[in-house]
Parts: C-alpha cells; sequence; structure tokens
C-alpha cells in the first residue's frame, strides 16, 4: 500500500486546496522529503491523513480551521488521500466536514462525509460504514502509532521505563489479536446464549454465582473507571510539570534542578573547598620543607660530576707533589725485593729510569686538569652529596599532582559556585518566581510518583478481578455441565469450547513467534543506529510479561533508565520499526521531526541507516536543522523527491513547493 497524493483544504495555515503528490521511485520504494520550519504545517499534513482515513471530533476540526477562512465563516474542511492498494488497485478517501448555511458557524454546526472511491467508481452512501470498517480493517488505528508518529511519540516511548502495557497493546493490535478475542468473546457469549434456554438452569447454586459474577463485573467497572480518572490526573500533572519546566528554563536559562539537588551541589562545594584548603596547606608545608634547595634539583647531576672530577683532580695534584718520592720508590721496585730483569742495570741507568718516571709524574695528565668551581673538602663533599639524595627522596617530588589536583579542585569550585550561586544572584522578583516554580516542579513530580503507584494498584485490581471473573465462569460452566442437556446442544457447546481454546492457543502461540520475530527485528535495527551497539549482546522480550530485557556483552542486564537520553530515542525508533516489521503490513511510515534531539552519530545512523530501510514508502517531514545540507547529500541519490513547506508569518498561510529547502531558494 502507498500513498499516492493527499489534498487539504482550509486546514490550520493551508488555506487554500493543498495536493501534495507523493512520488514513487522506478524499484516501486519511496522515500520522500517534506521539508518545514517549525509551525510550517510538518505536522498538519499527519493530522490530515489520520483525519482523512479515521475521522475526528468536530471539537478538535473546528478548533483547527484557518482562522481567516472561519472569520470569514467558512467553517468547511476537505480531506483526499489517493492510495495505490497492494493489488494495483486505487482507493480515494475523501472527508469533508461542513456548517451548510450557517452564517456564523459553530462545532455542533459541523456535519461529517464520507465518500470512498475505488477503481474510479464511488461507492454509493449506504454502504458508508463497511467502507469505514475496510478502511480501518486496511489500515488499524492501533498500529498507526508506529508507522505514523513524530519525535514527541519517539521520547514518550523512550521515557517510558515501564513500557511493557504499551507494547502489549501495540503488539496485539499489530496482530489483530484484539479480533481473535473478539472471535473468542462471541463465542462464549453464543455458548452462554444457548444455555439460558436449558430446562434446569435456576438452581440456587447457579443464581449465587451469577449474582455473584455480576458484583465482580460491577467493581471491575468501577476500578475501570478509577483507572481512568488516574489516567487523566496524571496526564494533567505531567502536562503542569512540563510547563513548569518551560516557563523555568525560558526564564532563568537553565534546567530546572530540584532543591534536594541543589543541597547536593552546595555540598559537593563545600567538600571540594575542605579538600582545596587541605591541598594547600600540604603545598605549603612541602614550600616550607625543601622546595628552596629542590629548585635546583636539575644540577645535581652536573654538581656530582664536578665533585668527583675535582677529587680525580686532587689525587693528580697530589702525584706531582710527590713525584720524586714516587720516582725513587718505583725504581726501588724494580730491584728489590729481587731484581726483574737478567741483567742488572748499572747505577747511571737507574738514574735515567729515575729521572724518567719523575717527569712523567711531575707532567702528570693535562687532559684531566679541572679548573676548581667548588674546592671542597672530601667530608664537605660527603655532606652535599648526602644532602642531594635525601633530597631527592623527600615528599617534594608530590607538589606537581598537588598542584594539578588543587588547579581541578579550583576549576570545580568555579561551576560548582555558578550553579549554587546563580540562585543567590537573583532578584527579590526573580527568587519568588524561582520558589513557586521550583514549588510547583516538586509537587507536580510527587504526584506523579503518588499516581503512578496508585495506578499501578489500580491495575493490579483490575487483573485480579479479570482473574476472578476467569475463575467464577469456569465455575458457572462447570455448574452447566451438571444440567440435563440435548445432546445437540452439548455438541455444540463443546464445540464453542474447543474453538475457544483452539483460539487461545493460537493466541498464545501466535503472541510467542510474534515477540520472537519483533526482538529478533528490534536489535537488528538497534545494531546499527546505536553509538554503543559493540557494547550489547542481545534484546530479548518475555512473550508473557512483555518486559523488555537489555544485556551487555558480559551478560549484565542495562537498565533501560541508565541509558543516555540519544540511547533511549535509538531504542525507542528500533522498537517501532520492529513493530512494523512484525505486523507485516506494507503501510507508508510517515515520520515527524524525528532528529531534533540526537547527536551526530545518532543522526548519521538513522539517516544511513533507518530511513533507506524504514519501508517501502517513507515520508519525512523536517526541518533544516535535522535533514541540513550535509545529511540532504547522503540522503539524495536514495529520494524519490523532495519538497519544501514555505510559510507566510504574515497572512498565516503555508504554500507547498517542490525541492527542498535551499533548491527551492535558489533553484
Amino acid at each position: 500500500m502507498k500513498f499516492r497524493k493527499l489534498t487539504l483544504e482550509n486546514y490550520k495555515s493551508f488555506q487554500f486546496p493543498t495536493e501534495i503528490v507523493f512520488p514513487i521511485g522506478d524499484d516501486g520504494r519511496s522515500i520522500f522529503l517534506i521539508g518545514g520550519m517549525n509551525s510550517a504545517g510538518k505536522t498538519s499534513i499527519m493530522e490530515a491523513v489520520t483525519f482523512c482515513l479515521y475521522g475526528g471530533k468536530v471539537d478538535d476540526i473546528y478548533r483547527n480551521i484557518n482562522r481567516r477562512e472561519k472569520a470569514k465563516g467558512n467553517a468547511n474542511v476537505a480531506f483526499e488521500i489517493v492510495i495505490e492498494m497492494d493489488d494495483a488497485s486505487e482507493l480515494v478517501v475523501k472527508r469533508s466536514w461542513t456548517a451548510g448555511a450557517v452564517s456564523e458557524p459553530r462545532a455542533r454546526d459541523l456535519t461529517e462525509r464520507l465518500v470512498v472511491v475505488r477503481d474510479g467508481k464511488r461507492v454509493s452512501v449506504q454502504n458508508q460504514e463497511i467502507w469505514q470498517d475496510f478502511i480501518r480493517a486496511a489500515i488499524p488505528p492501533g498500529i498507526t502509532q508506529f508507522f505514523f508518529f513524530d519525535g514527541e511519540k519517539i521520547q514518550q516511548i523512550a521515557a517510558d521505563d515501564h513500557s511493557e502495557v504499551r507494547l502489549k497493546s501495540s503488539l496485539e493490535a499489530a496482530l489483530g489479536i484484539q479480533y481473535i478475542n473478539r472471535l473468542a468473546s462471541d463465542i462464549v457469549y453464543i455458548k452462554q446464549q444457548e444455555r439460558q434456554g436449558f430446562v434446569e438452569i435456576s438452581d440456587a447454586d447457579l443464581e449465587f454465582k451469577q449474582s455473584e459474577l455480576k458484583r465482580e463485573k460491577s467493581k471491575r467497572v468501577r476500578k475501570h473507571q478509577e483507572r481512568d480518572g488516574l489516567r487523566a490526573e496524571l496526564d494533567g500533572f505531567k502536562a503542569q510539570l512540563g510547563d513548569a519546566r518551560k516557563r523555568f528554563e525560558a526564564s532563568f536559562h537553565a534546567a530546572p534542578e530540584s532543591r534536594e539537588a541543589m543541597r547536593e551541589q552546595e555540598k559537593k562545594r563545600v567538600l571540594a573547598a575542605n579538600r582545596l584548603a587541605q591541598v594547600d596547606s600540604e603545598i605549603r608545608n612541602l614550600c616550607e620543607k625543601a622546595l628552596p634547595f629542590s629548585i635546583a634539583g636539575k644540577l645535581f647531576g652536573g654538581i656530582r660530576r664536578q665533585i668527583e672530577a675535582e677529587r680525580e683532580s686532587a689525587s693528580g695534584e697530589a702525584i706531582k707533589e710527590n713525584a720524586a718520592l714516587l720516582a725513587k720508590r718505583i725504581v726501588r721496585v724494580v730491584e728489590e725485593p729481587e731484581p726483574i730483569y737478567r741483567e742488572k742495570l748499572s747505577a747511571e741507568r737507574m738514574a735515567e729510569l729515575e729521572r724518567r718516571i719523575f717527569r712523567m709524574l711531575k707532567e702528570g695528565d693535562h687532559n684531566a686538569e679541572v679548573t676548581k668551581v667548588l674546592d671542597l673538602s672530601d667530608r664537605d663533599a660527603a655532606r652535599v652529596l648526602n644532602r642531594m639524595e635525601a633530597l631527592e627522596n623527600s615528599d617534594v617530588f608530590l607538589l606537581k599532582p598537588l598542584l594539578e589536583e588543587a588547579d581541578s579542585l579550583k576549576v570545580q569550585l568555579r561551576q560548582l559556585e555558578g550553579v549554587v550561586g546563580q540562585v543567590g544572584a537573583l532578584s527579590p522578583t526573580e527568587r519568588d518566581l524561582f520558589d513557586e516554580l521550583q514549588s510547583v516542579m516538586e509537587s507536580c513530580s510527587t504526584q506523579i510518583g503518588r499516581k503512578t503507584e496508585q495506578l499501578r494498584l489500580v491495575e493490579e485490581d483490575v487483573l485480579t478481578l479479570d482473574k476472578r471473573i476467569a475463575a467464577i465462569e469456569v465455575e458457572i460452566e462447570k455448574l452447566y455441565e451438571k444440567h440435563n442437556v440435548s445432546k445437540e446442544k452439548v455438541d455444540f457447546i463443546e464445540e464453542c469450547d474447543a474453538i475457544a481454546s483452539v483460539l487461545n492457543q493460537f493466541i498464545v502461540r501466535l503472541r510467542k513467534s510474534k515477540v520472537h520475530v519483533l526482538q529478533e527485528k528490534t536489535f537488528e535495527m538497534y545494531r546499527l543506529l546505536s553509538s554503543r551497539s559493540g557494547l550489547i549482546k542481545d534484546i530479548t522480550i518475555d512473550d508473557k510479561t512483555y518486559e523488555v530485557r537489555i544485556t551487555d556483552r558480559n551478560g549484565h542486564e542495562i537498565r533501560k533508565s541508565s541509558m543516555a537520553a540519544g540511547e533511549k530515542e535509538v531504542f525507542a525508533i528500533s522498537l517501532l520499526w520492529g513493530l512494523a516489521q512484525t505486523s507485516e503490513l506494507k503501510l507508508p511510515i510517515i515520520i515527524d521531526t524525528p532528529l531534533s534531539r540526537l547527536d551526530s552519530t545518532h543522526r548519521d545512523n538513522i539517516v544511513n541507516h533507518y530511513f533507506p530501510n524504514a519501508g517501502e514508502q517513507v515520508v519525512i517531514l523536517s526541518t533544516d536543522t535535522e535533514i541540513d545540507t550535509s545529511y540532504y547529500r547522503s540522503l539524495k541519490p536514495r529520494l524519490s523527491g523532495a519538497a519544501c513547506l514555505e510559510f507566510d508569518q504574515r497572512q498565516e498561510l503555508t504554500t507547498f513547493r517542490q525541492g527542498y529547502f535551499w533548491e527551492t531558494r535558489h533553484g
């Protein structure tokens, strides 16, 4: 199934009839990019598709009529969508609301009209309900949430840490399980109707059980009403919290913090200040003890070499001074105690040997001469060497890491003092607004927690009542079996039971099979989109509780609440894609501003991996900062077309133009 054309008239900023043609590529696939700035009408396109297919409340339609036309008394709104069905037939759905000739129309004056044309032949008005059922069967409203969705829907799924109820309803809508359940209920109803005609059906036990069943069903109705009320209250508090957060950010240009968080910031600031004082004290102590001497630490090697050189030079001078005595002793060593040569030297030769040795010792080694700089005694030299060694082994070398830690603490203190000091720098009026918004947000957060817990308890009560009612119905069935019935009715009731059993077994097996497919498809897309996919080993979904479990490569569970915001949104998109794939319905995908809160890595992955694989027909509604020039170049070879919504703020008018933002302006 593919959308070929959508027409909007007199809806929001689409004042005049506006046709949007969805181009299809030669391969039968389509990725169509529609650009539009905020408030240009992107969301209106998605709403128009939904209203055209399923209709809507007259209050919603009336509220969104173009303001200029409404002021003129024109309350006519019309949508038309041309659909290419899977069997290649063409289906045209036209839905309009008109107030007739009323001079000052109101919402209650609007009348809805549906026209369906198939293969050029208009369907008669008498079959309007049949065609509405056909549209709902072809595109079930319950599953459009993961075919037609926007960034807000993605964030809503991403923020839901307990998404089991949402996932169950979405998957069962995709599989049509509600129709099977309805069929099973109809079978039970027919069976009960047959049993009401039994001859002996009014004994005391049966009446008691029937009254008990009635009471429990009444309780369930009241619980459903209580649940609906809690949901409405919860939505109200969430909306109030969202408004307060927006006001806080707009007023103070910062994300709101709870009082507890601010107290924690102050605690961190005090700890950092205390640690900085301690580090400063340690630095001062080190500086006072050894720093003046250790500053010359780089000279220690040179000093050691100079001391050794002067020591050697001193030895050479001593040899020169005692050259005569040493020469005599060396000559005597030649003769005593015995000569070391065969022929004894004459006295003249001995004297010549002594003179030569004297001259050699007296001259010494000219290369070993050293200028005396230190001129230390051996004792002083030893003391200097010992002192240098002690300095090298002292704690003064801890000074550098202490200085680095002090710098880090100062940066941390400036940041913390900026957060804590921002409140202290507020004017009295700003402080009052700050306290008011803080109070509202904390109150809403508290109420949200309470209502969520109350809702959980009510849901448990509903489940308990469902089980109780089912148990009573089983007991009633057993009571019916005790009555004398005709063979024909017995056979009929047994057939009903058999069919109901088969249906229940089919639901269980279908759910198990499809949950397996869902988790595979979700993980498949998540690996393509996530920047942390290498750390994720598997995504599993329990086929009974629908609990989603993400495990890392070590088998440890990763809580969704611990994931970064971008990873949560990528997981939500993967889950939506998995649901769409599991449903096996070939419906168009319409995505409104899906990249607004994602970082560049996740945006790259979605542009390169999700959009080309989202479906056979993908319509992307984007701002110029989401699909920018870089992403447009990457996506362009895959596009079947691109267009732009241009909004005239003065006239409050949106027009549809071919070509993306800059192509429209410069092309």
